[in-house]
Parts: structure tokens; sequence; C-alpha cells
């Protein structure tokens, strides 16, 4: 029944009653494996989520008339697009000033509630039949992430005194990947680094990283948790403070692990510049024996060292024992 009428509705052809022939269900496959699947239909209820929360709703309605739309989001907040701020339990709704068409979605345009503001612009394209893609002009580098609903849900609840990030869908660099695992295999064994080898590729691979940070073709946590290590390993106090700040933002984007980078970019950069370390990430052999020193040791706890996903100070020093009987004096870096 359903090769038939797939054939009666896009192949256009006459069908024979009657007990079809294996021929004739075969040919009938062919023609309903190969019509085009339709876009899935913008129409409904979406919704832009946060830590599992609904965010903002989007009820996307196709009338008679053409498209029009109902934005429903919080009465207050501040965003710079990333992350959202001081968001208010009560919510608005807005209607459209106009909603058209685009290439597998709708564009839906509101008036700004700032007196003289361009219209706030967003266009929902659907990727299948529960998810979609929204950009907003306001912050058009930020791809977000809807879910459809079925029916109005809930809205928060949050705390006025921290931000969330909403859903998104930041691709990862290709390249910047290969040059973290080219990164990384160097460093596979550390008792047999050859570092006449591996400095001057390091060389050239902060030369390209950072190429690819001008250029703004690094995006996801990913990216800049790669470019992050890439800069670790450089050799002046500003390429650990730039490695430093790069983890930063690889853990607002989503890479919660790279707290630990964090630290030891922060361990390193204080060390170059004459201070000590703080979570004692740093291990370094001046002579026949590993230190970490200069280590201020009390200024963190293993508390605070744990949650950087940082060993506390037993197991370090279990790690420095470890460094001092496996690595070569020669390999000592």
């Amino acid at each position: 029944m359903f090769a038939v009428e797939c054939l009666v509705a896009r192949a256009k052809m006459p069908i024979v009653m009657g007990r079809p022939s294996m021929r004739h269900i075969f040919v009938l496959l062919l023609f309903c494996l190969a019509a085009p699947v339709a876009a899935a239909d913008p129409a409904g209820l979406w919704a832009l989520r946060a830590e599992g929360k609904t965010l903002m709703l989007f009820e996307v309605q196709r009338t008679a008339r053409g498209w029009r739309g109902v934005w429903t989001q919080p009465a207050h907040y501040t965003t710079d697009g990333d992350v959202f701020t001081g968001i208010e339990s009560t919510t608005k709704r807005q209607m459209t000033r106009e909603a058209h068409a685009v290439p597998k979605g709708v564009e839906l345009v509101f008036d700004n509630p700032w007196p003289g503001g361009a219209p706030n612009r967003l266009i929902i394209r659907t990727v299948n039949a529960t998810t979609a893609g929204m950009t907003w002009a306001a912050f058009a580098t930020t791809p977000y992430i809807l879910t459809r609903v079925k029916t109005r849900p809930g809205f928060g609840p949050w705390q006025v005194d921290r931000g969330y990030v909403p859903d998104t869908n930041r691709s990862t660099n290709v390249e910047m990947t290969g040059i973290f695992d080219a990164d990384q295999a160097a460093r596979a064994d550390p008792a047999s680094i050859d570092w006449k080898q591996v400095s001057p590729a390091d060389t050239v691979r902060r030369r390209r990283t950072q190429a690819l940070l001008d250029l703004g073709l690094l995006s996801s946590g990913d990216d800049f948790y790669h470019a992050a290590y890439v800069f670790q390993h450089g050799d002046a106090p500003d390429d650990f403070l730039k490695a430093h700040a790069l983890a930063v933002i690889a853990i607002a984007r989503g890479r919660r692990d790279a707290t630990w980078i964090a630290a030891a970019t922060l361990d390193r950069y204080l060390q170059q510049i004459g201070q000590p370390q703080i979570y004692g990430t740093q291990f370094n052999r001046p002579g026949t024996q590993f230190t970490q020193d200069p280590y201020n040791r009390a200024l963190l706890s293993d508390t605070v060292r744990r949650a950087s996903h940082v060993p506390p100070l037993a197991d370090q020093e279990r790690q420095r024992h470890d460094w001092d009987s496996r690595i070569p004096l020669t390999k000592a870096r």
C-alpha cells in the first residue's frame, strides 16, 4: 500500500490493479527510495533550552495569509548571545511584525523594545522532525539549537545571581583537532621526547593555531581546549597567559574538563614571571631531581584542586618520585 501511494503521489505512473508481481514491487520500491524527502515542517512549538530548562519558546504558525510567530521569553535578562544572566522568572509574549519563508524554515521578525533599535530577526531552520537550528541576527555567530515540544512547557526556574548557557551547535575545526593530536602524540612518552625535533614543531603549531584564531575559525569548546594545549607548550609568558584565556573559553563553551589545563596554564605563567605556582601542575628538573618549586602549597586546599581536576598534594608527591625514577636526566625539560 505504501509503495502504491508513493508511486501515485510522486511518480505519477498508472497502477495496474490485481496481484502485483515481484518485478512490480521492486520497481515501486526503487521509485519510493529515490523520491526526495521533504524537509521537516517548521510549524509548531520550539523550545530554546539552557541546562535542560526552557529559556524561550517560539510558536510558529502557518496561516492562510502566510507565516506568523509568537516569541515567549523572560521579561528581563542580559546576554551577549552566549550566556544569559539576570533572568527573571516572569515571561512576556510578543507577536511577529512580519514573517517569511526561507529554505528549510522561516524567518521571524519582531519589534525591538528599545526605541530606535533594529528589529529582532530570527531564522529557524529544521534539522529533522524534532530539532531545528536558530540564528539570531543580533548574535549571528551563535548557532542555537531548538527542540520541538508538543505542549507549552514551564520556564526555568532561574537563579538571578548566575549565568546560563543555552543549547548551541558549534562545529569543531578539523584542522585544529589535527594540530592538537600532533601536539599530544609528540608527548606520548615523556621519557623519550626529543626536544630538538619537538620544539620547532611546537612553534609551527602555535603559528597555525594563531592564524586560525585570527581568522575566526575556532568556535567550539573543543577548539579552544585544543588551542589552549598548543599555547601551553609555548616559550614565553604571553604564550601561557593566552593558553589560560583559551582554556577559560573552553570551559564556558562546554568543556568542563578544561579546568585542569586552565590551572596548568596559570601555574606555568606564574612561574615564568617569577611567582610561585598555586595548583602544583608544573614539574621541573633543574638538577638531579624533579621539583615543583616555587610553589605556594598553602594558598589552595586539596578540595579546590580536586574541583579543578588537579591531583591533591600527596598524589603530586608520588608523581614527582615516579618521574625521578622513570625519566632520564637528558630528557627532562
